[in-house]
């Protein structure tokens, strides 16, 4: 079967979207898959090229305010929509699967326009720009949260299934004690993993060298990994390199599965694809939404956890380093709540979802005629 599948610009987008074409390979080598995405540097690290063939297009996001940059993007949208066209024509897929990155409206549009069945995937409660305004023209939406529906118009909830936000087999299967020797860290100690998304987040990193310094003078049972981001990894690894306490530090780390497999609790933003790859493991979370996130979505994404009893929630403007000490301090310490916020967290809908939509491509890839 011929799949078209569309994500780029964050790992939140291409990571979802390479579990589903590890699924489709795994289920038939034979399957032929296109994807396209745009011109950014994560697409070609993280796109699994050896499995697909990979095309860019012209798109660019909306602008946030007004500007003349919206001509720009206008002439980027009409370019490519003319690149999806041809793209589609010449590839002949059975089926399009977009995963709500900015790159998939001139592609779900040109899938409408020539007939091609249109599956959203989207990754976070309330709906991405591109989501909603590919809904009129989508065959099928998946979406990662039940609570979504409360987010959609009544006349597209006929459309919607729960499927969960595909996540890496890798995630799920690495053992704790193959991450630790790996990583290079000390078995028995209690690890915590600060992260801030595939860009980094520099507030995170500043706190998170501070609340070390407090916690070196008061417990020297912890370990730490943090993922910085390549901008703030220097300053980061200078101060950690000062501290007494064991760790590691990372720009960014393609083996996050052995980060995951390593912690016992996660300090990090609330992208969709973080929390389905922690859900997956069950992991327990203090999460820090992004403030500046479109329509707070990472807020939404924060309380449902919390809602779940998996997460505890801290606002950005909240957060401290003396707050967030006592906070690990007192999850440390309390085994039974650890426990509780573990088996809260574990999703078995994100350990399955990459079969499920995988099933949902192939039958609307099969019906097509």
């Amino acid at each position: 079967m011929r799949i078209l599948i569309v994500a780029g610009g964050t790992g939140g987008h291409i990571y979802p979207a390479a579990a589903i074409v590890k699924k489709l390979k795994k289920q038939n080598p034979e399957h032929q898959i296109l994807w396209i995405g745009g011109k950014r540097k994560l697409e070609q690290k993280l796109v699994p090229q050896k499995e697909v063939k990979f095309q860019k297009i012209a798109a660019c996001p909306f602008p946030s305010v007004f500007s003349l940059k919206i001509a720009t993007f206008f002439v980027h949208l009409f370019l490519s929509f003319c690149q999806a066209m041809r793209y589609i024509f010449r590839f002949r897929p059975r089926v399009v699967v977009t995963m709500g990155s900015f790159h998939s409206f001139p592609v779900g549009l040109a899938a409408f326009f020539l007939g091609k069945p249109l599956i959203l995937c989207e990754q976070n409660v309330y709906l991405s720009l591109t989501n909603r305004m590919l809904l009129p023209f989508a065959s099928r939406i998946a979406l990662s949260f039940p609570d979504s529906f409360n987010h959609l118009p009544f006349w597209a909830k006929k459309k919607a299934v729960i499927t969960g936000n595909p996540v890496r087999e890798e995630i799920i299967e690495t053992s704790r004690k193959k991450a630790i020797e790996k990583l290079g860290l000390e078995e028995g100690k209690f690890t915590f993993l600060f992260m801030g998304g595939s860009q980094g987040a520099d507030f995170l990193n500043q706190v998170a060298c501070e609340t070390l310094r407090l916690l070196e003078k008061e417990d020297k049972r912890f370990q730490f990994i943090i993922i910085t981001g390549d901008r703030n990894y220097s300053r980061v690894k200078e101060k950690t390199d000062r501290l007494k306490l064991k760790g590691k530090v990372f720009p960014y780390l393609y083996q996050i599965d052995l980060a995951y497999a390593a912690s016992d609790l996660v300090i990090c933003r609330s992208g969709a694809t973080t929390l389905a790859e922690i859900t997956a493991r069950g992991l327990p979370a203090i999460l820090i939404p992004y403030p500046f996130a479109t329509h707070n979505h990472q807020m939404k994404n924060a309380l449902c956890m919390e809602k779940k009893g998996a997460a505890r929630v801290i606002p950005q403007e909240k957060l401290t380093p003396s707050f967030l000490k006592g906070l690990i301090k007192k999850l440390a310490e309390d085994e039974n709540l650890l426990s509780q916020m573990r088996e809260k967290s574990k999703s078995k809908q994100n350990k399955q979802a990459a079969s499920a939509i995988a099933n949902l491509i192939l039958h609307y890839g099969r019906s097509e005629v």
